[in-house]
């Protein structure tokens, strides 16, 4: 949840809560200041009535009379306000009650529903009346909760007004101050963010608030030594894939140079030696036969080591070709179930040898695992140059419409290997590298580095 958004979201939560803290302590003041009239009035009628049967006791009043409601009439009651006699029997002797005020504010069937169910008769207050340790019934007083629950609303309705028109203004204002209170929090998030997408040159402006600006140091110190470790890990793995490369073309000069031309040579004299065996020793026809397929196999063996090791065509053809070649070695291997096709628009012949060695692998190892894992019918290759970048950049794609075989996640661990030597290769050539499911089905895998300090 958004920042903002949640202070203001407590901030209201507070309010409501003082606001019914208030309202409770309003409707609890209510019902104690009712429960109190219709206490006073229970024991003041009673009192009176008691007082009647002292005088009848000494003769200066008549016992019919009692009870003398005519005295307790004359005391005024409050609206919805009732007091009653009952006697022994529980019957109802006499009973009188206030009129309802119906001027007073109307109330709302949710409040009045609420206050009756936690309210309920809990006013009701008794008097027993009695003489000389004698019972003569009991006074009952008592509010009608309508009335009473009236009087709550009418001092919590205001109340409510006003918490609401201060909530929303408060809410106003919390807003207004946390949207600049918080304005560094969004450019220390749109720094973070393109530090993730891996622009290691953004840095944060010096805060006026001292914690925001701790984080802007700190930030920008991170940032910092994070772009002199990527540079100092992508000259290391530069200089390694490198290495690696102009080894590999060594070793594969090395081993064509000497071993391929005496494989070739004993391959020569063995089927010298088949031709004067067929004449002079037949009986060695089968061995000379025989050595001469073991060379024959030993050269195809070679030449699978040396394409492996570096693709001769790349120094003899240049780099498309070396592509085109490789493209169509897939496309017949494929037997016609998937279809792979290179698209070119720009001349790649003044890279470095070591360049285009790391391009070619990171192609090559892209179309073996689409051969492997992706069960596409049609796996595209793209290279092109970027001329509108400064410097001149180069973008790769391979991108294949497949959805995988049966249990067999692209994700696998070969699958995984080879995304981690095309990482390699791609931080040798400072560039960057992006590869996973697309949204459209299918998987593709991208990558672009310069071409400025590379280029011969």
């Amino acid at each position: 949840m958004n920042l903002k958004w949640l202070l203001v979201r407590r901030i209201t939560l507070v309010a409501l809560a003082c606001f019914l803290t208030g309202s409770a302590f309003v409707l609890y003041e209510t019902v104690r200041e009712a429960k109190g009239h219709n206490s006073a009035l229970a024991e003041l009628v009673g009192r009176q009535l008691e007082l009647q049967l002292s005088r009848i006791d000494r003769s200066t009043d008549i016992a019919k009379r009692f009870p003398d409601w005519d005295i307790i009439t004359t005391y005024s009651l409050l609206p919805g306000q009732c007091v009653e006699l009952s006697g022994h029997d529980g019957k109802t002797q006499r009973s009188s009650c206030g009129g309802m005020d119906n001027a007073s504010v109307t109330t709302p069937k949710w409040f009045l529903q609420a206050y009756r169910t936690f309210v309920g008769g809990n006013l009701d207050a008794v008097w027993p009346v009695s003489y000389r340790g004698v019972s003569h019934g009991t006074v009952a007083a008592s509010l009608n909760p309508a009335e009473t629950a009236a009087q709550a609303w009418s001092t919590i309705a205001p109340l409510m007004l006003l918490s609401a028109v201060l909530v929303e203004a408060l809410c106003l204002v919390t807003y207004m101050i946390v949207v600049r209170a918080l304005q560094p929090a969004e450019e220390i998030l749109s720094g973070l963010n393109r530090l993730a997408r891996g622009d290691l040159g953004c840095r944060l402006p010096a805060f006026r608030l001292s914690e925001f600006n701790r984080i802007s140091e700190v930030f920008n110190a991170l940032t910092d030594e994070l772009g002199k470790v990527t540079s100092e890990r992508a000259d290391l793995a530069g200089r390694l894939v490198d290495t690696q490369e102009q080894e590999r073309r060594h070793i594969a000069r090395e081993l064509h140079d000497e071993i391929a031309q005496k494989l070739a040579a004993l391959n020569a004299l063995a089927a010298s030696i088949r031709t004067v065996a067929q004449r002079d020793a037949p009986e060695l026809v089968a061995e000379a036969r025989q050595l001469e397929e073991m060379a024959s196999g030993a050269m195809k063996s070679l030449r699978r080591t040396l394409t492996y090791l570096r693709p001769q065509e790349i120094d003899d053809l240049g780099l498309i070709q070396s592509l085109k070649d490789l493209v169509d070695q897939h496309n017949k291997i494929s037997f016609g179930r998937t279809r792979f096709s290179f698209e070119t628009t720009a001349e790649m012949e003044q890279l470095r040898a070591e360049t285009s060695a790391h391009v070619y692998r990171i192609i090559q190892e892209a179309l073996t695992n689409a051969s492997k894992h992706a069960n596409a019918r049609n796996v595209t290759v793209q290279l092109n140059r970027l001329p509108d970048a400064d410097p001149v950049r180069i973008r790769l794609s391979v991108v294949d419409d497949g959805v995988g075989r049966d249990g067999d996640e692209r994700g696998s661990r070969a699958l995984g290997w080879g995304l981690i030597g095309m990482r390699e290769r791609v931080l040798a050539l400072s560039g960057k590298f992006a590869a996973g499911p697309l949204p459209s089905g299918g998987f593709g895998l991208q990558v672009e580095f310069p071409t400025a300090l590379r280029s011969a």
